[in-house]
């Protein structure tokens, strides 16, 4: 298959699959093959974020070579019985991921405390993302000495398999069905031994989870998915069955816990208290109070319930996720590229340089102009407000 691509390459006649479309004129078949896939990407992966439908499509005399990757078999088998009809010779080059060149062990653990997730594999390729210590991901395919995973908020990218140690599904449920904790302090270390004058196994970030070894008035034994063991503070940590229920999203805690990573430097791709992007900031920021958002602005905008702000602001509560960019209109979609956490009195916390408080009132001293002209809309995230305990912090 290697020497079939490689002629290929040097015979091509058009490509698709791709972002955009190419503006040379196509021929009646080639036109029928880029619709095909273009549709069946649009039902398969309409958020290339989340799903995977990638494929491109060459055409060499009478064979039309169709390669790439797909998550489930229907898709393959879609796509090739629409690209059957243009009468050609198909190479099916179709990969249905996970890679079955992975054997047995497609599932990850995070051993690290913030495993990174690249655009591309490469250690100088962007940072879309971050997976933190303890949670499970989906290993797809390898290359180049990467793995292409997807984490639990269903986000795909390219990450280092030396930050994780690699299991079979049953090893994953295992995992997943053992007692865990929930680490809720922002920043720290695992121990070697209960004592604060002891060396660290490694450092830790709040959203980890850890093996529940047993836990004594004031310290907890943990363990990590690679079998280091070592000790954290009790009040650390919560019992993670208690995550989502005990603890829960309450305005007041959301503010709280906001306002502790105030600082933290932007970061792009950044989701955890060492660095943030503004998607970032407040998925941590719920993540912390028993909520999961999803990934970037766009997505979390379609989390919750929408929200008619009001002139001034004033149907919004506190806790209500802001959404900015551009609005709807002159023939162009909205776009949203920024979000917030507001904190009421028309002052909101974000991470933009660093995460910090602006306002929308023109007389405060923290006003933002730029973000009030680029202020598009706002949801309710926080459904109820439970009486839980308050997280603590050190």
């Amino acid at each position: 298959m290697k020497k079939i691509i490689g002629c290929v390459s040097l015979a091509v006649l058009f490509l698709c699959g791709c972002t955009e479309e190419k503006s040379i004129a196509q021929k009646p078949s080639e036109a029928k093959v880029f619709a095909s896939v273009k549709e069946l990407q649009k039902k398969y992966a309409p958020d290339k974020r989340v799903a995977i439908f990638n494929i491109k499509t060459y055409e060499l005399g009478n064979k039309l070579i169709v390669v790439g990757d797909v998550e489930k078999e229907e898709a393959k088998k879609e796509l090739l019985n629409a690209l059957a009809v243009e009468n050609k010779e198909i190479v099916d080059s179709i990969t249905i991921l996970p890679d079955e060149k992975l054997g047995t062990k497609t599932y990850g653990i995070i051993t690290v405390s913030v495993a990174n997730m690249r655009s591309e594999p490469g250690e100088n390729k962007e940072l879309c993302s971050q997976v933190l210590m303890g949670n499970i991901v989906r290993i797809l395919k390898r290359k180049d000495g990467w793995v292409y995973i997807q984490s639990s908020d269903k986000y795909l990218g390219w990450a280092d398999p030396d930050q994780m140690i690699r299991v079979s599904k049953k090893e994953a449920e295992e995992w997943n069905s053992a007692k865990k904790v929930f680490v809720t302090n922002y920043v720290g270390f695992i121990l070697q031994q209960p004592s604060l004058q002891s060396f660290p196994v490694c450092d830790f970030t709040g959203g980890a989870l850890l093996k529940d070894l047993g836990t004594t008035s004031t310290w907890t034994k943990v363990g990590l998915a690679d079998g280091r063991v070592g000790y954290i503070q009790k009040s650390d940590a919560i019992e993670y069955q208690q995550w989502g229920t005990k603890l829960a999203p309450v305005a007041d805690n959301v503010e709280r816990t906001g306002k502790f990573l105030m600082g933290v430097p932007y970061l792009w791709g950044g989701t955890s208290p060492k660095g943030v992007d503004c998607s970032g900031f407040t998925k941590t920021v719920f993540l912390l109070n028993g909520q999961l958002l999803n990934r970037d602005a766009n997505q979390q905008a379609e989390q919750g319930e929408p929200i008619e702000p009001g002139a001034e602001f004033e149907n919004l509560k506190k806790g209500d996720l802001l959404f900015f960019g551009r609005k709807a209109g002159n023939d162009k979609p909205e776009k949203i590229v920024h979000v917030g956490i507001y904190l009421g009195n028309r002052e909101y916390i974000h991470s933009s340089g660093k995460v910090h408080i602006s306002s929308f009132n023109p007389q405060s001293p923290i006003f933002e102009e730029y973000n009030l002209k680029r202020f598009v809309r706002a949801r309710r995230v926080i459904a109820s407000t439970p009486q839980v305990a308050e997280i603590k912090t050190h």
